[in-house]
């Protein structure tokens, strides 16, 4: 009892973590960044912009040796050169990065200038170094010692700049597409958590009902009700954080809550289970099986002058599970005026945990009425 005690104790009143100040913040942050490998604090932009120059500079490096016959030459245009496009590249990127509205036309007439310019930037340098290694010397267009190089040049920066707008692009569509999936995902998963609130205010509501009938007559049973819906509720909130729980546990609930039911019809009630050892472990959506043994309770006793029998029954489906919930009586027809609260509840969080991979039926097979429940796969926002 004390350890049990003790660890209530520890739960009911958890000590809150110290607030950290906002210097402390920043000084833990840069205490893990610098933790980090320099390659994995580099953004992907930067590391993409190093890995290509540095392959541009031995691809430069390899054909100006073929070109010129000089290594010295090919030497200095290499060291110069590609280290003045990473500094282009790099403004570039500082000039389209404060554009929001992705590839457009200015975006193009932007970028053609931006090459133009830096392809006249490297021309002259080149044709500089070239001075410098091989004296004086008149360059003209017509001889392509001028026009060669500067097309070379823009045509390398117009490139670059396609691939960084197309990869920016696509990296924006990326990044709205799960900026929209995170936002669907908490969506449904608020959407979860009120399904399975509404169903525990609905399971109370008609408990408590159950027991202000039974006060005046049985205030016996009534308090043996309340000690048995007390347990229950016990189940509930210690899997509410919970999404799934284990079929067995599922199981054991239900039993709790037929016993409940027992309290007050007394031998009207007959309930048996028959669920195999190989599904007891597997995950189902908390409380998904109350809604449909609470039916059969309430519309078996309905169609049933004599006693009400239920069976629930659990065996492995392929590759999932497969429930089965019958009970005697008559399959009633739906109330249009009263929407039913409990099966709606069922298919809505099966349509959110299994899409497509599920099946819930509702019918009359001779003199039984039969809920059928299967799903499979791995389940979606658990």
């Amino acid at each position: 009892m004390g350890v049990v005690a003790g660890r209530e104790r520890r739960n009911a009143f958890p000590i809150a973590p110290l607030e950290r100040t906002p210097s402390e913040r920043r000084r833990q942050t840069a205490r893990d960044e610098g933790e980090l490998p320099l390659v994995r604090r580099l953004g992907s932009f930067w590391r993409a912009q190093t890995v290509g120059w540095l392959f541009a500079a031995l691809f430069g490096m390899a054909s100006r040796l073929i070109a010129f016959e000089s290594v010295g030459l090919a030497a200095a245009l290499t060291i110069v050169l590609e280290p003045l496009g990473f500094l282009l590249t790099s403004l570039a990127h500082w000039c389209f990065r404060g554009r929001r509205r992705g590839i457009t036309l200015a975006v193009i007439l932007v970028a053609i200038h931006l090459s133009l310019l830096g392809g006249l930037i490297q021309m002259v340098v080149a044709n500089t170094i070239k001075a410098l290694f091989e004296g004086p010397a008149t360059f003209t267009l017509v001889a392509g010692d001028l026009a060669v190089p500067a097309i070379y040049y823009t045509l390398v920066f117009f490139g670059w700049s396609l691939a960084y707008l197309w990869i920016r692009a696509d990296a924006a569509v990326r990044q709205e597409r799960l900026a929209s999936s995170r936002a669907q995902e908490a969506a449904l998963r608020a959407e979860l958590h009120r399904l399975r609130s509404q169903l525990d205010s609905h399971f109370l509501f008609n408990a408590l009902n159950c027991v202000a009938m039974e006060i005046r007559e049985g205030p016996e049973r009534a308090l043996e009700m309340t000690h048995r819906i007390a347990g229950y509720l016990r189940y509930s909130l210690d899997q509410r954080g919970q999404a799934f729980c284990t079929l067995g546990e599922e199981v054991e609930a239900m039993r709790d809550y037929l016993r409940i039911q027992e309290l007050r019809f007394g031998d009207r009630l007959a309930w048996s289970f028959e669920v195999e050892e190989s599904v007891k472990e597997l995950p189902v959506p908390h409380l998904i099986l109350q809604p449909l043994v609470e039916n059969a309770v309430k519309y078996g006793l309905l169609s049933v002058s004599g006693r009400l029998v239920i069976r629930l029954r659990a065996a492995r489906h392929l590759s999932g599970l497969a429930v089965e919930i019958s009970n005697s009586g008559c399959l009633q027809p739906p109330d249009r005026g009263r929407r039913s609260f409990g099966l709606v509840s069922v298919r809505r969080r099966l349509e959110l945990h299994y899409p497509e991979r599920h099946e819930l039926s509702l019918q009359q097979e001779g003199e039984v009425v039969v809920a059928r429940l299967m799903f499979w796969g791995k389940p979606c926002c658990a």
